[in-house]
């Protein structure tokens, strides 16, 4: 193997973390994004966003470590609608930015090339994918990540979660060519392994979790309800009963009578519910309209739904 650089301590790669990349985008809109009608960034938590629980981490990493203006990037791919919200959180350290990715066709160690030709190839940046939620707080990944002085870190977990959160120096991203696609896993770095330090940290559990779907996002809206470190998967309690209620979100905007329930259900602006419906493990849609006595279940509803109607 050919080290490009001696190899830094544990403080000097957190020192020069200068930027956090969280990546959105998809090849399709996704069918809650298309029929909520906004990027899945912008989706309500318990408390904030989806984009402002990056905001927070990153928050997290700038207070933890020092990193006076820290830089959040929230890169869109062309097929995607960009967040349209400013991060509900005091940022404090962090500056944040929202970027339509110019090219259509890159992949994404060829977008983190292209967002880094300014840096400098000391540098480091952390990337996380955008529509997840952590389980565990960023800043101690990243500090993880940072004792194994790496050029490239990644985190993984032992059930074969996705990967969703990186550490890398800018210089090693030099060798990704500038025109054509180039993906960081299967392409970048396999080449990598041969001429940098690439290290993994390993988890026994997910650490992240997904929010693309109705289920992936109902079940991050009930770990993020649980807190941080709170567990991997909302199934890991054996005692959890499924009538226990986690969460229920009703956006400014929206119209939830008196009476009317929600269980582990958002009501999104511009979505109405009357009195004495039931609400179970669904996502209303502005123009959704919930009929007095009516009862949902699993459902992204867009339309009307009367009663004696079991959507």
């Amino acid at each position: 193997m050919t080290l490009t650089q001696s190899q830094p301590s544990s403080k000097s790669v957190l020192e020069s973390i200068k930027s956090m990349l969280v990546l959105y985008g998809s090849v399709r809109s996704t069918p809650l994004a298309r029929r909520a009608g906004r990027s899945l960034l912008d989706l309500p938590l318990v408390r904030g966003t989806i984009l402002s629980h990056h905001a927070e981490n990153a928050q997290f990493c700038a207070q933890r470590f020092g990193l006076e203006g820290l830089d959040l990037r929230v890169i869109v791919d062309t097929e995607s609608t960009a967040p349209t919200r400013e991060p509900e959180t005091e940022l404090g350290q962090v500056s944040c930015r929202i970027e339509q990715d110019a090219s259509p066709i890159r992949g994404v160690a060829g977008v983190l090339s292209d967002a880094t030709r300014e840096m400098d190839d000391q540098d480091y940046i952390i990337v996380s994918s955008g529509a997840q939620i952590y389980l565990e707080r960023l800043d101690d990944l990243v500090h993880a990540m940072a004792r194994k002085q790496s050029d490239v870190t990644l985190v993984s977990a032992r059930d074969a979660s996705p990967v969703g959160v990186w550490l890398i120096r800018v210089g090693v991203l030099r060798s990704i060519k500038p025109v054509g696609y180039v993906d960081l896993k299967e392409q970048a770095l396999e080449s990598w392994k041969h001429d940098h330090r690439v290290s993994v940290v390993e988890r026994p559990r997910a650490y992240v979790h997904p929010a693309r779907s109705i289920s992936e996002y109902l079940d991050a809206l009930r770990a993020h309800a649980s807190g941080y470190g709170a567990g991997s998967t909302i199934d890991e309690d054996p005692y959890r009963e499924d009538w226990e209620s986690s969460f229920s979100i009703a956006e400014p905007g929206s119209n939830v009578a008196e009476g009317a329930i929600l269980h582990d259900s958002v009501a999104l602006t511009g979505s109405e519910v009357g009195r004495g419906a039931v609400v179970v493990r669904s996502v209303l849609c502005p123009g959704a309209k919930i009929l007095p006595g009516a009862r949902v279940t699993d459902q992204v509803v867009t339309g009307t739904v009367r009663k004696g109607r079991n959507a």
